[in-house]
């Protein structure tokens, strides 16, 4: 009998620490109903900034932005000359690609501005189906690589990244 009592008595224990303890959502995120009796008050702005305008004329030379000057790249190798150079062989190494695009028009024309902008022979439009990449330099190692990617930076092309690729050995 008294085990049969407590068997009760923890039944009926159980059973009301599950339904005090069971949530309710219904008063807790009780939002506030709008009435039609309430009225909606309309803010009209009846300021006028025209007097307060002021005009700024600043004269300033304009900056020729179609070749930069050379030593900006000091350091990269003489590749202003006219000479061809020759393709001897290929090996792993690095490039630094700039853009990942399925438009060849947009390829072509950052090709163009960065063989003006390095003065660097070596930009490649690569197509890697569905994608053209434009990829400059033929660097053996990664830290050639990375002061390229680093230049790259500087002028704009905030997405260069170094990647792992076979390159061209030149004479």
């Amino acid at each position: 009998m008294v085990s049969e009592l407590k068997f009760l008595f923890t039944i009926f224990a159980l059973a009301g620490l599950l339904i005090g303890c069971s949530a309710s959502t219904g008063s807790r995120y009780e939002t506030k109903k709008e009435t039609s009796s309430e009225v909606k008050e309309e803010i009209v702005e009846d300021f006028d900034i025209t007097p307060y305008q002021t005009e700024i004329d600043i004269e300033a030379p304009p900056i020729a932005s179609d070749k930069l000057p050379p030593d900006v790249w000091y350091g990269y190798g003489d590749s202003t000359s006219g000479n061809q150079r020759t393709i001897v062989g290929t090996t792993d190494g690095y490039r630094v690609q700039v853009l990942s695009t399925d438009d060849i028009d947009e390829a072509n024309q950052i090709r163009a501005e960065i063989y003006e902008k390095t003065t660097r022979k070596e930009v490649y439009i690569i197509f890697e189906p569905p994608f053209y990449k434009v990829k400059v330099g033929d660097f053996l190692s990664k830290v050639e690589a990375e002061d390229l990617r680093f230049k790259l930076n500087q002028l704009g092309y905030t997405e260069s990244k170094v990647v792992q690729e076979t390159i061209n050995l030149f004479e």
